[in-house]
């Protein structure tokens, strides 16, 4: 019976390590993940907060179709903003985003490309708007994050990049549920956690 009891101590102590991973933090309450308190003027009723947008989206094989530099350096921008619990440079860079990705323009697509970009065009746009307007709710912009990121993600696939990148993730994001963003880094800083866990996450994949 002591055997056994040993048994169940030695995987509860087990358990609670692999719990306080990324960061060593078992606390999930962090900037980018308390829920909205009731009465907040956003507009629910065709968003649903932190959802990613499932596409099939194939690679392009490493062909370019555009020039995304514009959108991704205003993206790699607000990210920082993100890492630095800064909301309100961060609004000011989604905003530019927004910008260069109504500017955007790729070429060499087939009919049924064209037609995905402009559905991720129009998600972007609409998730980078939300981070844009919403300075004051640093929680509220890494809701947005999440599909926005995702968008980014779909539109690399098919329009490709110039650039090395990288495809991070944080299990704890989007209220334990996960997440991912894209990095021109190599080192992890985590946009969703900021300044309390900025290490917090892992390189799914490199991009190039």
């Amino acid at each position: 019976m002591k055997q056994f009891n040993l048994k169940l101590i030695a995987m509860a102590v087990v358990g609670g390590l692999l719990f306080t991973s990324c960061g060593n933090s078992s606390n999930p309450d962090n900037n980018g993940h308390h829920e909205h308190q009731e009465g907040m003027d956003h507009d629910h009723s065709t968003h649903q907060h932190g959802e990613s947008t499932e596409r099939n989206v194939t690679s392009n094989n490493g062909e370019q179709k555009g020039d995304l530099i514009p959108v991704l350096e205003k993206y790699f921008s607000m990210n920082a903003h993100l890492v630095s619990d800064d909301a309100s440079s961060a609004a000011k860079s989604s905003e530019k985003m927004v910008t260069a990705l109504k500017a955007f323009k790729g070429t060499g697509f087939t009919a049924d490309e064209q037609t995905e970009v402009n559905e991720i065009l129009e998600s972007a746009i609409e998730n980078a708007e939300h981070i844009a307007e919403n300075a004051g709710e640093i929680s509220h912009q890494r809701e947005h994050l999440v599909a926005l990121s995702t968008d980014m993600k779909d539109l690399i696939a098919i329009v490709g990049t110039s650039q090395k990148l990288y495809e991070d993730f944080c299990p704890m994001a989007n209220n334990n549920e996960g997440a991912m963003w894209i990095s021109n880094k190599e080192e992890i800083h985590n946009p969703y956690m900021g300044s309390k866990m900025p290490k917090c996450g892992k390189v799914n994949r490199v991009i190039e």
